[in-house]
């Protein structure tokens, strides 16, 4: 029987290979639909406050919001919906698990600094080391709103973000349909201490890499104690806030369809520039001063209207053809 397969295999493969080609002219070929980031309104912050407790409750009395995270991370263990982000190298730096401290004061605490004694079986000793915490198979959501309170890692050479990723995000022949990487806020601005930054990402991040963005200047200083940053992600939009206040509308990509996990993060980069060409400067916190990034809260919320625009990624096409690699 298994030489049958293979010998059906080969017979096939010149087929295979055509039909990948022919797709993959159409991706690149054919005109695609133009999205562009549209004016946004004076989008109010969901009405969240009143959120049902559950998809039954709020069914029960006619739809609406309803709860789907509460993550206040009072414990002194990292809550049972996340885990460290992946351990290892990064870019430049590592992300390791001893740069999380989720103990005090009822707040996750996410650590960065220069170090030549770290110990760990991953990791060296020496090098510059931060971590981050996420959600992949404990909890992910398509559409919605999503906030965070936090208070930003201080410092030049680093920033700190609340994002949204799925693994389906390389996957080409849907553009953002069937993944993004959404990111509610980056704070790579330590020059420019007022200014926020948004960032959308679709079909992965090689050859056919596709964005958009927005810097925001709020008026205020983001580094100066506790801020909240939102996301409203409807089937037709991603709205993005800042202490309630919407600052940025998209649909460029196409807005996802599929469900995501959550990411916090902090990066550290040996480079003068960062996200946004912003100027990063010279990373130099060490143990004894370590950067130092907080979170008070993580909140997210559903809306009763969004769940029949839910998809799968394997609900759209995905385009291959041999000599591209993810």
């Amino acid at each position: 029987m298994e030489t049958i397969k293979k010998i059906i295999a080969v017979l096939l493969s010149p087929f295979m290979f055509l039909g990948n080609l022919f797709a993959f002219w159409i991706y690149t070929a054919w005109p695609a639909k133009e999205y562009s980031s549209v004016p946004w309104p004076e989008v109010p912050c969901p009405a969240v406050e009143t959120a049902f407790d559950s998809l039954e409750d709020a069914r029960e009395n006619g739809g609406g919001w309803y709860v789907t995270m509460d993550e206040q991370f009072e414990g002194d263990t990292l809550p049972a919906r996340w885990k460290p982000s992946p351990h290892g190298k990064r870019n430049t730096e590592y992300w390791c698990t001893n740069m999380l401290d989720p103990s005090v004061d009822g707040r996750m605490r996410i650590l960065a600094a220069m170090l030549d004694d770290n110990v760990c079986d991953t990791c060296p000793a020496q090098g510059d080391f931060t971590s981050g915490i996420e959600t992949p198979g404990l909890f992910e959501q398509a559409f919605g709103y999503y906030e965070c309170r936090v208070k930003y890692p201080l410092g030049p050479g680093l920033w700190s973000a609340f994002w949204l990723q799925t693994y389906s995000m390389g996957n080409l022949g849907a553009r953002g349909k069937d993944g993004a990487e959404i990111d509610i806020y980056e704070s790579a601005f330590h020059y420019d201490p007022t200014k926020v930054g948004n960032c959308v990402h679709w079909d992965g991040y090689g050859d056919f890499h596709g964005s958009t963005g927005y810097v925001t200047d709020t008026g205020a200083d983001q580094y100066d104690g506790w801020h909240t940053y939102g996301l409203l992600w409807t089937p037709k939009s991603y709205t993005f806030f800042v202490d309630g206040k919407a600052t940025w509308q998209t649909n460029s990509g196409g807005v996802s369809r599929v469900p995501e996990h959550l990411r916090l993060t902090v990066e550290i980069r040996r480079t003068e520039f960062g996200p946004y060409g912003a100027k990063l400067g010279e990373f130099a916190n060490t143990r004894a001063n370590p950067s130092v990034f907080e979170i008070d809260y993580v909140k997210v919320y559903q809306h009763t209207d969004f769940l029949q625009s839910i998809r799968r990624p394997s609900d759209f096409i995905n385009i291959k053809y041999p000599w591209y690699y993810k």
